[in-house]
């Protein structure tokens, strides 16, 4: 029998996961995009670690994404809701504390509100949480960007409380799967035809 060949460049690899905690990110880039779910729009702002041991950390996880179809990291991704006169109290919340958060981590930087070409480069601080995902039965773990912060917080290690992760419960396995007698191959191994 001949096993067909295979394209080493196109197998998934396991992407390291940045830890938990707070960090100062750069912002690369910021466009405003309707939000998915068919109301109101959002901020995609593309960002990377800016300082400490795990700079250019999504950076490095793009240039060493073989995959022809790659994109920038999901992780290295923060989505803003854009308030407007329906939007919930923690939807202003969140807007505020981004934009004094970002002018009081960038000396003088006050922003127009008009060109968001004038956030590339500009330093923030950012809490990053655990959040879950599933796909296929399998959990992943993603660390990704919750809050924002001043960054001179984050390098005095003062950034504060980190918000709590999100984390999947997974569904009880069906009766017949709670066994593990399958794993006690040794009484068999005899019988076994390999």
């Amino acid at each position: 029998m001949s096993l067909p060949k295979y394209d080493k460049s196109k197998r998934k690899k396991s992407f390291e996961t940045l830890p938990k905690g707070a960090y100062v990110i750069r912002i690369l880039n910021v466009t405003e995009d309707a939000n998915r779910k068919g109301f109101g729009t959002h901020l995609t702002i593309r960002f990377d670690i800016a300082e400490g041991e795990y700079e250019n950390f999504f950076s490095n996880q793009y240039v060493s994404d073989t995959r022809e179809d790659k994109k920038w990291p999901n992780d290295g991704t923060f989505y803003l809701a854009v308030p407007d006169a329906n939007s919930q109290p923690y939807v202003f919340d969140g807007w505020n504390a981004f934009w004094g958060d970002l002018e009081d981590s960038n000396d003088g930087f006050v922003f127009d509100g008009e060109h968001l070409v004038l956030l590339k480069g500009k330093l923030l601080g950012a809490k990053f949480a655990i959040e879950q995902t599933e796909y296929n039965g399998q959990i992943y773990d993603h660390t990704r960007m919750r809050w924002t912060c001043v960054a001179e917080d984050v390098r005095q290690g003062k950034a504060g409380k980190l918000p709590n992760d999100k984390l999947i419960t997974p569904s009880a396995p069906e009766a017949a799967d709670q066994s593990d007698e399958w794993l006690k191959v040794d009484a068999i191994a005899d019988q076994l035809p390999f």
